[in-house]
């Protein structure tokens, strides 16, 4: 086989066997992102991406579930701008601080008093830097004594009152700085039969071992595990140092309150892992991550909880007993002091009060958790979802796939939510990129399939049948294969009658402008009733219904479209006369019965065309409208086909080439239309005809004489055959039946 054929027959082969490979790359593409998600979840491949997009769907959780509950317990003691201003500039004096807490206790009945503030430092050295400055400023102060050091005064105040002291890890040291300064708390007593998964810091920033010695206890308030994005989530309940673990601020707090109760890791258990789940103080469960990391809960924006300035504090503005028995951190808001976070609900967010929403969470209750399982249960999510959307999405064109993949996004984010207020924080980053992906995937194969698909059908019956009904054709997803096939069908044939006389008359160079004026009007009316050109066959066409496109009612619609035709004709020809040149005539015959459709020809020239004895039949159809002076015959089945039409029998007849006899009938026009005078005529016709079927000849000639149209062609025909039969009768087995012997 030559190239040229090969690549002929290849450019013709049918989408479907295309469609297959598409199909696969659907499979192939589908399953490679459900990998990729699944290698990204067990961490083979992280996608940064992923991790925001988690963050940012956490974020949004939060923010649109806020409780907005508040503890009047809990309040912030705050060093905001305008303590400063009556105070003076921070460092404050340890004096007053001292003043601060036992007007707190003393006055207020103060709870427990958490410090969001290290001492580091004895105040003597800080005033002496302090003081030095002071000096340069106002040189009359040089023959001043600076103010006595308050460190003692404070860590007396310390140990007369419940205050947990503040202080902070640094996980990493670098080169320039200086070992480890002041002195840890005592660390927390931990029940653990293995070493746990805690941050291990590198160096401290502790409170000055008289003040540490002298307060309740104390906790840091760093946060080694703040996400990439700067924003704190999550915060770690322990820290490892030297073998010991030491509690945040919060969670020593919570141990001062409970009488510093033994911390009990809860480990969970699954395919063979064992994992931290939670920490059990006292009674209250704190669900943390793998790490010992715990969810922040949060209850509002900045500015939840109470907030006391310090100044008022200290000048005894508040009311008698408005602190008492609660439970307060000390911290700034104050510009250049403020301990500023980004946090779910707010970019700039005070420490302190990220400190008092961890108490408050531990003293309601209301943290949410990652177990364990949570992995285990994404990836089966995804493998189970994935599955479903590989196997199942290819198969479904895009309004049934947009359709399935708003009520999975709807299941998925619904669930979520769910399991949200149930106190489990699931991921869902992972299904949201999973249903999208394969959503605009598969949506973007099925209109590659489907253009290709378009373009192939446009390409190979464009010619044949009108544009729109390309459309139609693709969006049917039936198989239009060009390979041969045998179908039920009807054929049209039609011819100009005349129009050999009528080509002489005009100049030859005005003929082919002609004939686009005949044929063009005749094929957009069996285009218009949803027909299939075949071939032109100078002026006759060849046409059928019924394919490409399945068609149920192909004989109705083909008898419409011979009918078209003859309008179109008559259109026609008042232009030509109207030009001066005859008017035209024209016979179509129609046959309905199985036929082979498909691209035949040679390897040089492919046609899609309809083959068969019924396709003869169509044609010798045509031949005998000019005999019986009719413009449209059909065969018995075509008309048996369309029932809706009112036909009249023509003759019984034995065409060229064809043994079997067969009814030729006329259709006048559909029954709904019909007059009166027209019925009562066409039972006239009809009971003339059983006359000569039954050769009672006299009858039958009284018959048709008696209908009064006397210049119908067939009438006349009848009586010029009884005539004949008068004068040579048939034989005595006569069936009716006329023998032509030309086409």
């Amino acid at each position: 086989m030559s190239t040229d054929s090969f690549q002929q027959r290849s450019s013709q082969q049918h989408p479907s066997i295309k469609s297959r490979y598409w199909r696969w790359l659907q499979y192939l593409g589908g399953a490679l992102i459900v990998v990729l998600l699944l290698a990204e979840r067990v961490g083979w491949m992280p996608l940064p991406m992923l991790e925001r997009l988690e963050w940012q769907a956490y974020d949004l959780k939060v923010r649109g579930t806020l409780s907005g509950q508040k503890d009047p317990s809990l309040a912030i003691i705050d060093i905001d701008e305008r303590s400063l201003f009556e105070v003076g500039q921070w460092p404050w004096s340890r004096a007053t601080l001292a003043e601060l807490i036992e007007t707190l206790f003393n006055e207020y009945d103060a709870g427990l008093l958490g410090i969001d503030v290290v001492f580091a430092e004895p105040e003597a050295s800080l005033w002496r830097e302090h003081w030095k400055a002071l000096t340069r400023d106002y040189p009359e102060l040089r023959d001043v004594s600076p103010p006595a050091d308050g460190d003692e005064q404070l860590a007396s105040t310390l140990a007369d009152y419940p205050v947990v002291l503040g202080y902070y890890f640094q996980a990493s040291r670098q080169p320039s700085d200086p070992p480890s300064v002041g002195q840890l708390p005592l660390p927390a007593t931990v029940e653990a039969s293995s070493p746990l998964p805690f941050p291990t810091p590198e160096r401290y920033t502790a409170n000055l071992p008289m003040l540490q010695q002298s307060a309740l206890g104390a906790g840091f308030f760093d946060n080694p595990r703040v996400d990439d994005d700067g924003v704190f989530r999550r915060v770690p309940m322990l820290q490892r140092w030297e073998g010991e673990l030491y509690p945040n601020l919060p969670l020593a707090m919570l141990l001062a309150m409970l009488g510093q109760p033994t911390i009990t890791p809860m480990i969970g258990e699954g395919a063979g892992v064992a994992q931290l789940e939670a920490l059990d103080v006292g009674g209250f469960e704190i669900p943390v991550d793998a790490r010992g990391a715990a969810l922040v809960p949060w209850y509002g924006p900045r500015g939840h909880f109470d907030y006391i300035s310090a100044m008022d504090v200290l000048e005894g503005r508040l009311e008698p007993g408005a602190l008492a028995g609660k439970t307060l951190i000390l911290g700034a808001s104050a510009p250049g002091l403020m301990d500023l976070r980004s946090t779910p609900v707010g970019a700039v967010f005070p420490g302190p009060e990220i400190n008092l929403s961890l108490l408050a969470g531990m003293l309601h209750q209301s943290f949410k958790a990652q177990p364990p399982w949570v992995l285990g249960f994404e990836l089966v999510s995804l493998s189970v979802l994935g599955l479903i959307m590989v196997l199942l999405y290819p198969r479904l064109n895009a309004p049934l796939l947009l359709l399935l993949s708003g009520v999975l996004l709807a299941t998925a984010v619904g669930g979520n939510l769910w399991a949200w207020y149930q106190g489990l924080a699931l991921p869902i980053a992972g299904l949201l990129v999973l249903l999208v992906a394969q959503m605009l995937w598969h949506l973007a194969m099925n209109f590659l399939r489907e253009t290709q698909q378009k373009r192939w059908v446009a390409d190979r019956f464009g010619q044949y049948i009108p544009p729109e009904l390309v459309e139609d054709m693709v969006d049917s997803g039936e198989s239009f294969g060009l390979e041969g096939e045998e179908r039920e069908l009807t054929v049209l044939f039609s011819d100009v009658r005349g129009f050999t006389a009528f080509s002489e008359s005009i100049p030859p160079a005005e003929l082919t402008e002609v004939m686009n004026r005949l044929l063009t009007p005749l094929t957009g009316a069996i285009h218009q009733h949803n027909g299939t050109i075949d071939k032109y066959m100078g002026d006759a066409i060849m046409a059928f219904w019924g394919a490409p496109l399945h068609d149920e009612q192909h004989a109705d619609h083909a008898l419409e479209g011979a009918f078209a035709m003859l309008e179109a004709l008559e259109d026609i020809n008042r232009e030509f006369t109207a030009e001066g040149k005859p008017a035209l005539a024209m016979g179509v015959g129609l046959n309905t019965g199985p036929m082979s459709v498909g691209n035949m020809g040679s390897s040089f020239r492919m046609a899609y065309t309809v083959m068969g004895d019924n396709v003869n039949l169509g044609s010798r159809l045509e031949g005998l409208t000019k005999a019986y002076g009719v413009s449209v015959i059909v065969s018995d089945t075509t008309a048996e086909q369309a029932p809706g039409w009112c036909y009249r029998r023509l003759d019984k007849v034995r065409v060229k080439g064809r043994s079997t006899p067969l009814w030729i009938l006329e259709p006048i026009s559909r029954w709904d239309s019909l007059t009166g005078a027209q019925r009562d005529w066409h039972a006239a016709f009809e009971q003339a005809m059983d006359l000569y079927q039954a050769a009672d000849f006299a009858s039958a000639e009284r018959a048709f004489k008696a209908l009064s149209d006397q210049d119908d062609a067939p009438t006349r025909m009848y009586l010029e055959r009884i005539e004949h039969f008068k004068n040579e009768p048939p034989p005595a087995d006569w069936d009716g039946v006329w023998t032509h012997t030309e086409k």
